[in-house]
């Protein structure tokens, strides 16, 4: 019976202690669509508790009652109907306890189904600022482990929880009844094994945090070096990194050896007890009549019966108890995602109508600091004609790909605004703004599935046709030519059986199916090796034909041609203007194409 306890990481700021009515609070509506398949499983619940106590009592009756009855009279009908109802209780209660697991695991896997498809859809719509404070893998923990735990809080603990309360209360009871001596003379066995078996659980705890720790130290070590076996191989490290591995391996084997040391003796331990209560038992009915005067066997083999219940439900529900605490800590976390709200949410009064005859699009004193609290713009004012190119250049980390993703509204400006034909872009629905801008980034994200369905992004509604005239107008259509299936073609991960030129092709032909208003290029061919990138340029020149383009540039020779170029240097706009005119100017602009060219291929 493992301790595995994978909380993972607690350090989210958004998460807040939930108070156990806060929990009660957001569950039950939840619950609230499967009340009667809940309430079937409570009742259900009680009617195999009610067997499981009756089992016992039918013994002690048949041992005391019904066999020397049958003695005495020389019939043996009464001892068959007893068998009978002993072994009807006995099925009875089976069939019970497995309808109940069958209804119960229905429910959790209902429940957390849902909670986790409310989760995910909720992750899609919240701020990029919220997945810059956490990563993917901490998110996948939240959506997946976390959610899987409170489904086994809900079909497994919560009803083995009462279920094995109330076997013990129930148990108790009636051994108090059939004699309160014995039964204190056993509870003063137990209560110190069982207290000095919780602290002796959570060490074990501890014990098993180590071996996690370990195992989470193997696995990034075997992710690592396995993505590096070609340097490996060629450096002659190979020897190394195995006897690297045997090290890290042995740890984790000590740590595991030792674990298993101590859960299975505290396990072997524990239930041995169950022996010594059991001789305690017939050494008080049979040594010490003084003390249980009157007592029967059926009452002794009764309270045999009873101890040999106790034990297992006794332990389960201090167990359950912890895992109640654990499963709790999940929804902290799951319920704190559902709770945080984003920030670049359509707010009251949204229109979905967008203008097509707009004339500018302006940044309006722009300025925008990150939740650390970096700036990252500072005061940035521009405005873009409709069908102008503009360009962003600078140095790294000026604030070039920051703008784009203000114009995206993956962020909302900190102060300022950003403005068409001088409304706030806020005033539009995301989803209409959104409509209106292509994006090809440098890098490519492709999705498993055909080429058609990574052109279309899984849009159904838009025909082969529109997709093929995407690729034709980019003057690519060697693409679909060369592919066994056309669109239909299946692509590997991440488009490995395109090349890097093809792959950013797509991305083109992507964002032109779309026809949209405003094209946002973001270091779109910094990827790929010169001659390819000569090649895409004349792809991105029909791209950008007849739009409004905002382009962000490593390469400035891509961008020479462009109606103006905005230069960023730490948050703040320093020079605006052509390809000459900021040349001629011999500001930071030169200094950064200088570094890229030789003074002497200045474009005219």
């Amino acid at each position: 019976m493992p301790m595995w306890d994978d909380d993972g990481p607690t350090e989210e700021g958004h998460i807040r202690r939930l108070s156990l009515l806060d929990m009660l609070r957001r569950i039950r509506p939840r619950l609230r669509p499967y009340r009667g398949t809940f309430l079937l499983a409570i009742a259900l619940m009680l009617l195999s508790v009610a067997t499981d106590l009756s089992g016992p009592l039918i013994l002690r009756r048949l041992i005391d009652g019904v066999i020397p009855a049958a003695m005495k009279d020389g019939q043996i009908g009464g001892i068959l109907l007893t068998a009978g109802l002993y072994l009807g209780l006995f099925l009875v209660g089976a069939a019970a306890g497995y309808a109940q697991a069958l209804l119960v695991a229905r429910l959790g896997l209902s429940l957390v189904t849902k909670l986790k498809r409310d989760t995910f859809e909720h992750l899609l719509n919240l701020g990029m600022d919220y997945f810059d404070a956490n990563p993917p893998g901490r998110l996948m923990a939240r959506v997946e482990s976390d959610a899987e735990r409170l489904q086994m809080l809900f079909s497994e603990v919560a009803l083995a929880m009462a279920r094995s309360f109330l076997l013990l209360a129930g148990t108790l009871t009636v051994m108090f009844l059939a004699g309160w001596k014995i039964t204190l003379g056993l509870l003063g066995l137990l209560l110190p094994v069982i207290v000095g078996g919780l602290f002796f659980l959570g060490f074990l705890r501890r014990v098993y945090a180590t071996v996690r720790r370990l195992y989470a130290r193997l696995t990034t070590f075997v992710t690592e070096y396995v993505q590096a076996v070609p340097v490996l191989q060629v450096f002659g490290r190979t020897a190394w990194t195995l006897e690297k591995l045997r090290v890290v391996n042995r740890e984790r084997y000590d740590a595991e050896r030792r674990a298993a040391f101590f859960e299975y003796g505290f396990w072997s331990f524990f239930f041995s007890l169950e022996v010594v209560a059991v001789m305690l038992i017939l050494r008080l009915g049979f040594g010490a009549s003084a003390v249980v005067a009157g007592m029967t066997l059926g009452t002794l083999v009764l309270f045999v019966e009873y101890t040999r219940r106790l034990f297992f439900p006794l332990l389960m529900f201090a167990e359950q108890i912890q895992f109640l605490q654990r499963a709790f800590a999940s929804a902290d976390r799951v319920f704190g995602i559902l709770s945080t709200e984003s920030t670049v949410a359509d707010a009251p009064g949204t229109t979905d109508c967008l203008p097509r005859d707009w004339k500018t699009l302006s940044f309006d004193r722009v300025t925008f600091d990150y939740a650390e609290g970096s700036r990252a713009l500072e005061d940035v004012s521009f405005t873009v004609r409709r069908g102008e190119t503009v360009a962003l250049a600078g140095p790294s980390g000026g604030g070039k790909t920051t703008v784009t993703s203000l114009l995206l509204r993956f962020y909302e400006p900190t102060s300022g605004a950003i403005l068409l034909d001088g409304n706030d872009i806020r005033s539009f629905s995301l989803s209409t703004w959104r409509d209106a801008i292509g994006l090809v980034l440098q890098d490519i994200h492709l999705f498993p599935g055909t080429v058609g369905d990574n052109l279309r992004v899984f849009a159904d509604g838009i025909p082969d046709e529109r997709l093929a005239g995407a690729i034709s107008s980019l003057g690519a259509e060697e693409i679909l030519s060369r592919l066994s299936k056309g669109l239909g073609t299946d692509l590997a991960e991440g488009g490995q059986n395109l090349s890097m030129g093809e792959r950013q092709l797509i991305s083109f032909a992507r964002a032109l199916v779309r026809d949209p208003q405003i094209l946002i290029l973001d270091e779109a061919t910094s990827s790929v090796d010169p001659g390819t990138e000569r090649k895409l340029q004349e792809s991105i020149e029909r791209l950008r034909r007849g739009r409004t383009s905002l382009v962000v540039a490593h390469r400035l020779s891509t961008i020479t041609a462009a109606d103006r170029i905005l230069v960023l240097q730490r948050g703040r706009l320093v020079e605006e203007g052509t390809h000459r005119e900021l040349y001629e100017r011999d500001g930071i602009y030169r200094g950064l194409f200088d570094l890229q060219f030789e003074a002497g291929e200045v474009v005219s």
